[in-house]
């Protein structure tokens, strides 16, 4: 009996670290995350609710039905993928990165805290012909990003959302080049 005890320990503990360390090697693979895939959501999150704050100023400042409708859809599609982003970026515990803490500053594609401002001074056809042009290229910049993690990330989840991201904004960016002069 006590040469069992110690044998039945040993085993118990070998099973035990076995079951720790596949437990610990299987969690990223099972997550499939990628640092291309991480950095895609932190800074996608940013970006998008940049586009959402930028297409709420156009329900109350905008004279074009074009210009309302094309911002009803980023806010509905993009404040759904910032939730998706948002899940996977705690579920992979990773940092999300406010907004409020990129406006104006170098990240790629975003709109400067000083264009922002022009646009809340603007209404009418004024506020459209800036409003356009400014929102089509901080389109063309998320699908930059969207490519990138398109060719370099491993989350199929996450290059499925970027393939849709590539579709749906050059779809839109083509739509708001038609309308500019």
């Amino acid at each position: 009996m006590r040469r069992r005890l110690p044998m039945a320990l040993l085993g118990l503990l070998a099973w035990v670290l076995a079951g720790c360390s596949a437990a610990t090697s299987a969690a990223p693979a099972a997550q499939g995350a990628s640092q291309a895939d991480i950095t895609f959501s932190q800074q996608m999150v940013p970006h998008h609710q940049q586009s959402i704050q930028v297409a709420n100023l156009a329900s109350e400042r905008s004279a074009s039905e074009f210009v309302k409708a094309t911002a009803a859809k980023i806010i509905k599609t993009e404040s759904a993928e910032v939730q998706t982003m948002t899940g996977w970026l705690q579920s992979w515990n990773a940092a999300v990165l406010p907004a409020a803490g990129h406006a104006g500053h170098s990240m790629p594609g975003m709109i400067t805290s000083g264009q922002v401002a022009s646009l809340r001074n603007l209404t009418g056809g004024e506020f459209d012909r800036t409003w356009l042009p400014l929102m089509a290229e901080h389109l063309r910049n998320g699908v930059a990003m969207a490519k990138t993690v398109l060719s370099s990330g491993e989350h199929a989840e996450t290059k499925a959302l970027a393939q849709e991201i590539v579709e749906n904004q050059t779809a839109a960016i083509d739509e708001i080049t038609a309308r500019l002069p």
